[in-house]
């Protein structure tokens, strides 16, 4: 469990709290870091990795299938928790946000990397791919549940350009056509640069604390979205018949803290966004110990 910590766990929080030292320093606009990795790295990242993987067509669907079953249990798991709970409309939207969605790029491929190795990261990427296509749509009809907003959402949803790379590495692999080194290179150093800015970018996130008001389900969203997630995804591989690294990687990804997407849409829509960015920072915090025991179980148990 040490070496887990200290090998795959550690450096990736090293990253991250320079992250937040920095922010609490200098105070960098958070927007547009975000937009640079939304718009020019993810994509690169993304796309540089569907044309380096060597997973099979088999393999790499149900690898897909198995993020996409994930996401959907986890959206039923958490709704009807909130519902259960009593939670009013615009808090059920923001606890369904922060239960549901895990922080599959800025912590996923890191840890992936770090755990597994470049199968790892090619198995994380696709999960990236479909968390990154279902995310956008899936939570602005979550956030903006309730009120009406009109279309403008969505078309800024279709101008993410990372959900095009994944026809485009598709197209450029059944065609053969192999990149010329002016254009695979610059792609491979974007694609080098996406995962410390990713984790830099959620150390900015974590420099903003934590709201205790509503620490129920503060923390019953945490333990949902760490703790929960990881069985709901191993039994998801197990019926899709996915073991190995593969196995591995979906359970790890599935069991991230809450993504910072989810930040972005509550305040866009107003669904409790200090409640959300709560359960991004302590969830994030709480995942050292979460991702620690996980990792070293994995790599015991199913490797």
């Amino acid at each position: 469990m040490l070496d887990a910590f200290l090998t795959v766990i550690l450096p990736t929080v090293v990253v991250c709290a320079v992250g937040a030292g920095l922010q609490r320093w200098r105070s960098f606009d958070v927007g547009t870091i975000g937009a640079l990795l939304m718009y020019l790295l993810s994509p690169a990242l993304v796309l540089n990795g569907l044309l380096t993987t060597d997973l099979p067509a088999g393999t790499s669907l149900r690898i897909v299938a198995a993020a996409v079953l994930t996401l959907v249990l986890a959206l039923i798991v958490s709704f009807a928790f909130s519902a259960g709970a009593g939670h009013s409309k615009s808090l059920q939207s923001a606890y369904t946000l922060a239960t549901s969605f895990p922080n599959a790029g800025n912590m996923g491929v890191p840890i992936a990397l770090l755990a597994f190795g470049d199968e790892g990261v090619a198995v994380a990427i696709i999960i990236f791919v479909v968390q990154s296509t279902l995310s956008w749509p899936v939570g602005i009809f979550i956030a903006a549940r309730g009120r009406s907003h009109g279309l403008a959402p969505l078309y800024s949803a279709l101008k993410v350009p990372t959900p095009y790379m994944v026809p485009a590495a598709l197209l450029i692999r059944m065609t053969g056509w192999n990149l010329p080194v002016a254009i695979g290179r610059p792609i491979e150093m974007l694609a080098g640069a996406a995962v410390p800015i990713m984790l830099v970018l959620l150390g900015f996130q974590l420099s903003q604390g934590i709201e205790w008001q509503r620490w129920r389900a503060l923390i019953s969203s945490v333990v949902l979205r760490l703790v929960a997630s990881a069985p709901i995804a191993y039994l998801v591989t197990v019926v899709l018949g996915l073991d190995g690294v593969a196995q591995q990687t979906v359970i790890v990804v599935a069991a991230m803290p809450t993504a910072v997407l989810t930040t972005i849409l509550a305040t866009e829509f107003d669904a409790e966004p200090r409640f959300v960015t709560s359960v991004v920072v302590l969830s994030t915090l709480a995942s050292i110990g979460t991702l620690t025991v996980l990792v070293t179980l994995l790599q015991n148990w199913l490797g």
